[in-house]
């Protein structure tokens, strides 16, 4: 006869910007739920994530107030946004209570997430699941205008972080030198970071995909999708997935698409005056862009689904969901050679993995891309790799649960 189930509290800080960090930890609570008792905190969250997560059965621990992210120079340098997480952290209320009732924790970083840790005891079994360095703080390039230029200013900017760098390091102490907290990278490329930038030897454990989202046969209402999105252009595209930051490398994307015939279509951008520059900006290289915002999953996949490519030259991507979504597509995945693409994507067997700032080795890429029987190997073969990589949420569960194990 099996005992109680582990008490399990589940916690990310910030779950309204609905990227791929709170997609992810949406798509493992189910079998998380299944595995153990779970309850969930957050500082901020959608309604219809909250909605999703109650349907569970699993209880949402989240302030009336919610506790919002803000950017700006004088947040970078003074971290006074790290500050007010852990005041909001520390006001929540039910959280101490919830704190005491888990077996266990499981934490995903991200904005105001690493001002949880001082809420726990030393002798709770707490995990960390480390997705990313935080952007700009050990990097310049998150300081750099979209377009790359600014440099001066991004160097500037931080160096001036060295209070906020000494925070978010002495956050991560505890991780060091407790036997009880244990942390795992997302990707190989995310634990060097972990070794590199921390001092902290973690293990990994991979974002999932759930293939029942991306489904590559074709549905009626398509073409109508397609149309709605795209208008009268039938010209054939690319798309690529971020805001216009510098570390997203969206004008990086229109640069080494030049020449290939194929328009760039960006889902994310920023604001009405950034897009329209970002648009001005392929006009002048000969590549039609179109900035799309605001898909739900459903456009997402066909609009993905019905393009050339996926493309992608971010810098420093901790792991990259786009790559396996596109995998799970069918759809030929085409990244820069860095960061956690090389976990995923094996260069001319299921994509192309390309140096940045190599065009001829890009426009080669493209057309391999456009040729019908390479994407059919290219499609086997990422299912495969997807397969290979276990990144299904029964894994993912499985894995937390044996990691855990030892800790209780």
């Amino acid at each position: 006869m099996e005992g109680p189930a582990t008490k399990l509290l589940v916690s990310k800080a910030a779950m309204v910007r609905n990227g791929g960090a709170a997609r992810d930890l949406l798509r493992n609570l189910p079998e998380l739920s299944k595995r153990f008792e779970v309850k969930f905190c957050c500082l901020n969250i959608l309604d219809s994530q909250r909605e999703k997560i109650e349907s569970l059965g699993v209880e949402v621990i989240c302030p009336d107030k919610q506790w919002e992210v803000k950017g700006g120079i004088w947040n970078e340098i003074s971290a006074k946004q790290d500050r007010s997480s852990k005041k909001a952290w520390e006001g929540l209320e039910g959280l101490r209570e919830a704190i005491e009732w888990a077996d266990a924790i499981h934490l995903t970083t991200g904005a105001g997430s690493m001002d949880f840790p001082s809420m726990v005891p030393s002798y709770k079994p707490l995990h960390l699941h480390f997705l990313e360095s935080k952007s700009g703080i050990f990097d310049s390039v998150s300081h750099l205008n979209s377009d790359g230029s600014g440099m001066w200013r991004a160097h500037v900017v931080h160096a001036l972080q060295i209070y906020h760098r000494r925070r978010i390091i002495s956050s991560f102490s505890g991780f060091k030198k407790n036997k009880n907290w244990i942390i795992s990278a997302n990707s190989n490329y995310s634990a060097s970071k972990l070794l590199e930038e921390y001092g902290i030897t973690g293990g990994v454990l991979f974002p999932v995909v759930d293939l029942s989202e991306f489904q590559r046969e074709h549905s009626p209402g398509e073409d109508q999708v397609i149309e709605r999105l795209r208008g009268p252009n039938e010209s054939e595209y690319v798309v690529t997935v971020g805001n216009l930051s510098r570390f997203k490398g969206a004008f990086e994307s229109v640069e080494h698409i030049v020449g290939c015939d194929l328009d760039l279509v960006l889902v994310g951008g920023g604001g009405a005056n950034e897009n329209q520059e970002f648009e001005a900006f392929g006009r002048d290289l000969g590549v039609n862009i179109q900035v799309l915002s605001n898909l739900d999953s459903i456009e997402m996949a066909i609009l993905m689904k019905r393009a050339a490519a996926v493309v992608g030259l971010a810098h420093g991507e901790a792991f990259g969901l786009t790559p396996i979504e596109s995998m799970a597509l069918g759809v030929p995945p085409i990244f820069v050679d860095e960061g956690g693409y090389r976990d995923t994507i094996v260069d001319g067997v299921n994509g192309r993995l390309v140096a940045r700032g190599e065009f001829d080795d890009w426009r080669q890429a493209l057309i391999q891309a456009r040729e019908p029987d390479t994407r059919a190997k290219w499609a086997e073969s990422g299912l495969f790799r997807i397969e290979e990589l276990g990144l299904s949420s029964e894994n993912y569960a499985s894995q937390l649960e044996e990691m855990l194990r030892p800790l209780l």
